[in-house]
């Protein structure tokens, strides 16, 4: 079991053998691992098309518990499958690719839920996605 002395021994150790890095900011991200955090991202948000749907049954209701149990696994599923890419990637780049859940919640609210996307929405994704660009290009 880690006690607190442990785990601030361990961080205090990781800063040291990052400050002695040979000077590089981070990891380098490639296109592959764009596409991974990606569909790390599509899985985070179906946790929000079974919430949607949850909101259709009566609390309690069997429909009700089956979509309950399709967002806590899918939100299950994407905790560990997180953990897989923040080990890979720099905590900066892959929660700044995370703000592109707001881009595929968007697109499923249109797809499975037919609502309509305003001109406000479309220019607030582009702008995030600009902001994640920037990031990525940081990273390269």
């Amino acid at each position: 079991m880690f006690t607190k002395g442990r785990h601030l021994s361990a961080l205090k150790e990781g800063k040291r053998m990052q400050s002695q890095d040979s000077g590089k900011s981070g990891k380098k991200i490639s296109l592959l691992m764009l596409i991974v955090i990606q569909m790390g991202v599509v899985l985070y948000t179906t946790s929000g098309i079974c919430s949607k749907m949850t909101s259709n049954y009566p609390a309690f209701s069997f429909m009700w518990l089956v979509w309950i149990g399709l967002e806590v696994a899918a939100l299950g599923m994407y905790a560990i499958f997180w953990q897989q890419i923040i080990k890979r990637v720099d905590l900066s780049v892959a929660y700044a690719n995370r703000a592109f859940a707001i881009f595929w919640s968007t697109l499923w609210a249109v797809i499975l839920f037919r609502e309509k996307i305003t001109p406000a929405n479309a220019i607030g994704i582009v702008v995030i996605f600009l902001g994640i660009q920037l990031v990525n290009k940081d990273a390269e």
